[in-house]
């Protein structure tokens, strides 16, 4: 087992890792050329406070897509999370998550392009009274209707790209990092963007969302999936509070739309891991960080909803994993029968604890026996054939 690494160590590795930044650059490049939706989203604002990874919302997408690769890749693993790995009760379910990216790895590619589209159409600036911001007229209503003001909320868009921009120019010393934060400190305009989810319900986003479904070649069952995660991912910031993260709405939303519940709820941890841990980081007084809880509380709500039923899924996995692990014994020649003829011992209970202290070894969890030179020479062969399959089927 590789050794493990806090979540912020692992995502400054994964943040500075280029091939997979040119990776994300490509793909939001390609798509924002074809879908001036995207574009749009691309260049919404958003402040400090919930997304200091970075100024807009292409910096929240490029990190989201830069984690997916990275999953895919096999650099980002979460059982290598030192935050995750902790969670010993927990391991069958990270372990499970992290194949799931990689199983339905177009379905969370058009979520990261999807999810946020409607920022754009739904952002509202608004800063506190004698404010710079409040001053230079960034004073929207909170609620927001859209076929109210348009024309403001399109002024003020433009507005507040070109303070930005202004702002960048005069700071040219300055880190992004520090731009953004200092821009937030001058000017206290928070940027907000209600009911943005449920807005992919709207004739536009859903035309662009059916656009997305098709290029990534996504089942009716799966897009179905994915509208409903879209629609209500808002929700999921309960997850960020222990005691408010509550799966049981979700579930009760798998069994009304006739989806499979444990399905749906791998979709909604997966979208919460990339969205609100990955793709966006929080600045405290300590620095930047990524709030890793709220995946650990999802965990713990999916447990919550049915203990047995968990227990049955862990229990069900093991004894695949059990007929899996037989299986490649008898193919690389390390079952009992097989081992009779190599070892030249006859079936009974001395047979019976030499094979399994030997088969326990070739999984590290016992020491290897020796049985002189040539035996152990054979035996080293098989091992390594059994390895070999190994990593075919798990890697």
């Amino acid at each position: 087992m590789q050794e493990s690494e806090f979540f912020d160590v692992l995502m400054r590795r994964v943040c500075a890792d280029q091939k997979f930044y040119n990776r994300a650059e490509a793909m939001l490049h390609a798509v924002s050329t074809v879908e001036p939706l995207v574009a749009d989203s691309l260049r919404t604002p958003q402040d400090i406070r919930f997304h200091a990874e970075g100024p807009f919302v292409s910096d929240h997408l490029r990190l989201i897509l830069m984690s997916l690769y990275a999953i895919q890749d096999g650099t980002l693993q979460l059982i290598e999370i030192e935050e995750l790995r902790r969670l010993k009760a927990y391991g069958y379910e990270i372990e499970e998550l992290n194949e799931f990216f990689k199983e339905n790895f177009a379905w969370f590619e058009a979520f990261a392009l999807c999810h946020d589209a409607a920022k754009w159409a739904s952002v509202v600036f608004v800063a506190p009274e004698k404010s710079r911001g409040a001053e230079l007229g960034f004073n929207m209503k909170l609620t927001y209707e859209p076929d109210v003001d348009l024309a403001q909320r399109a002024r003020l868009r433009t507005q507040y790209i070109d303070l930005y921009k202004s702002f960048e120019r005069q700071h040219p010393n300055e880190s992004p990092r520090e731009i953004q934060s200092l821009f937030y400190l001058t000017y206290e305009i928070d940027v907000k963007y209600p009911h943005h989810d449920r807005m992919i319900h709207s004739p536009v986003y859903h035309t662009l969302f059916e656009r997305f479904v098709l290029a990534h070649q996504l089942t009716d069952v799966r897009a179905a999936m994915l509208e409903d995660i879209i629609s209500h991912h808002l929700a999921f910031k309960k997850f960020a509070d222990a005691r408010t993260g509550n799966m049981l709405p979700f579930v009760h939303l798998a069994r009304v739309r006739g989806y499979d519940a444990n399905d749906f709820i791998d979709f909604i941890q997966g979208a919460i891991f990339l969205d609100f841990v990955c793709g966006s980081k929080r600045l405290s007084a300590h620095g930047y960080w990524h709030e890793i809880s709220m995946l650990v509380n999802a965990f713990r709500a999916e447990n919550d909803v049915d203990p047995m039923q968990r227990a049955e899924k862990i229990h069900a996995r093991e004894e695949q994993e059990h007929k899996q692990r037989n299986l490649l014994f008898r193919e690389a020649g390390l079952d009992g029968i097989s081992l009779m003829d190599v070892l030249q011992m006859e079936p009974g209970p001395a047979f019976g604890r030499v094979l399994k202290q030997l088969q326990y070894a070739v999984v590290g969890q016992a020491s290897m026996p020796s049985f002189g030179k040539n035996v152990d020479e054979e035996l080293s062969r098989r091992v390594g054939e059994f390895y070999k399959k190994s990593f075919k089927i798990g890697e």
